[in-house]
Order: structure tokens, then C-alpha cells, then sequence
């Protein structure tokens, strides 16, 4: 059962993180383990490194965690790499093992426009394979999230998660559509909340777009990321 909700879509966060602790002693190299066995395809791949992210100061602590971390983030073909990545970024530069504390991450800070529905930055420029540290700031009245999408499919995910409706079942999955378009999350940001979001930037140049999925939002509140070397 525990492996189950790893590899299934739709499982919410924290059912993830109990299977997680229930399968081993080391949930970080758990974690590797079930993003190498989805081989970066599946539905469940972008949760699951959302929950690895997320247990970044535990990987830290861990020697075995760390040196699994450290081997797939040099290692670009690893299914596990780019999640490996926005670990090792999400850890403090001075807990990290010396192979990777030249790795950087440049903070971007994107705000809302109460009222308007809208981010008040609407372009940012970056290279393939940067690390960036996205903070979004919510000072409007509402929830606002922010979703990365593939190039091009803006219209898709945005109509995907118009279809789920403002309803408890769309809010208790952040109105995240489940398909492949989406290439990283931030959940839903309380008004006067902030949230954040280690992205590795595609190794493919082009234009991106993140938008907000709450219903009715992505219209209106969206931007793009240009890719180029």
C-alpha cells in the first residue's frame, strides 16, 4: 500500500511523506529510489520531488542521503537529477558536500497586483539548467498559486483546471491539473503569505509560462520564462 502511494497520481502530500517514512530508514533515498523507478515520466514524479525538497534539512543530517543526493546531481542523465538539484539547492551552502557548494541559485521574487489578478512580473530571462529560487508574494485578497508550464500549453493546463471547478476536491489538489504540461508547483499562497519554489530551469531554450490555476485566474495572471544561453 505504502509503495502504492508513491507511485500513484493524484495521492496528496502528506499520504506521500507517511509512505515515505514507513518504507526505510533513509526517506530521502526512498524518494530517489521511487523518482528512478518512475524514470522522471510518470504522473507522481513532480509530487515526489516536491516531498524531497521538502526534506532537505533531513537530507543534510543524513550521510547516506547525502551521498546519494550528491551522485544524482552530478549526473545529468539520472532520472533523479533535476530533483537532486533543488535538494541541493534548497540546502545552506555550508552544509553541503564540497563537490557541490559552487552550485548557485539566483532568487527571484515575483509579486501580485491586488485587484487586478495579476504577477506583478510578467517576464524572466534565464539560462538552461540555472537554478532559480522563485518567491512569490501574495499581498492580494485572495489565494493565488503558480504553476511552470511547458511551452505552448498555457491554454491547456489553465482550462484543465477551470474544469476542476472552485470545489473542495479542486482545493485540496492546489487546482493542479495531473498532466504532463506541468513541470513544477508552488501551492496556494494565503493572501499576506509568501511561498517558494526551487525550479531547475530546462536544458531546452524556448519560452515557458507560469500562470496561477485557480479557477478563472490563468486568463490573466501569467508570465513567461525565456530560455536562451
Amino acid at each position: 500500500m505504502a509503495k502504492r502511494m508513491l507511485m500513484e497520481n493524484g495521492i496528496p502530500a502528506e499520504l506521500r511523506m507517511r509512505a515515505v517514512k514507513s518504507l526505510g530508514p533513509s526517506p530521502v533515498v526512498v524518494l530517489l529510489d521511487a523518482i528512478a523507478q518512475c524514470g522522471g515520466t510518470c504522473g507522481a514524479t513532480r509530487d515526489l520531488a516536491d516531498v524531497l525538497v521538502s526534506l532537505a534539512a533531513e537530507a543534510a543530517k543524513d550521510p547516506a542521503a547525502l551521498e546519494r543526493l550528491t551522485k544524482c546531481a552530478q549526473t545529468p542523465e539520472d532520472p533523479a537529477y533535476t530533483a537532486a538539484l533543488r535538494t541541493v539547492a534548497a540546502i545552506p551552502t555550508e552544509q553541503r558536500p564540497a563537490v557541490l557548494k559552487a552550485v548557485t541559485v539566483r532568487q527571484i521574487v515575483i509579486g501580485t497586483i491586488p485587484g487586478a489578478m495579476q504577477y506583478d512580473t510578467k517576464e524572466i530571462k534565464a539560462k538552461p539548467g540555472e537554478i532559480l529560487e522563485l518567491t512569490l508574494k501574495n499581498t492580494d485578497t485572495m489565494q493565488h498559486n503558480l504553476l511552470m508550464v511547458m511551452p505552448g500549453k498555457m491554454s491547456e493546463v489553465g482550462v484543465a483546471a477551470d474544469k476542476m471547478g472552485d470545489t473542495p476536491e479542486g482545493k485540496a489538489c492546489q487546482f493542479v491539473p495531473d498532466i504532463p504540461s506541468v513541470l513544477a508547483v508552488m501551492g496556494l499562497i494565503d493572501p499576506g503569505k509568501s511561498g517558494s519554489l526551487f525550479y531547475v530551469v530546462p536544458q531546452k531554450p524556448g519560452t515557458y509560462q507560469y500562470v496561477c490555476t485557480v479557477p478563472g485566474h490563468w486568463r490573466m495572471m501569467n508570465g513567461k520564462l525565456k530560455v536562451a544561453p
